[in-house]
């Protein structure tokens, strides 16, 4: 079942979405959140479990 789930990690700045990246594990998500969180000071990161079917049709 893990690998049915991918992890999102989208970047707000300015209440306006930026990016996102799709990782594989949460592990990868959290630490690219942690490369980039000082990147702006009011960069948001939010980072959430996703089925893959929710990113791929």
């Amino acid at each position: 079942m893990a690998d049915m789930t991918v992890w999102k990690c989208e970047q707000w700045f300015g209440g306006q979405l930026q990016e996102q990246k799709v990782f594989h594990s949460e592990l990868a998500a959290r630490d690219f959140a942690r490369r980039v969180m000082h990147a702006a000071p009011d960069l948001v990161l939010k980072i959430e479990a996703m089925p893959i079917q929710h990113v791929w049709n």
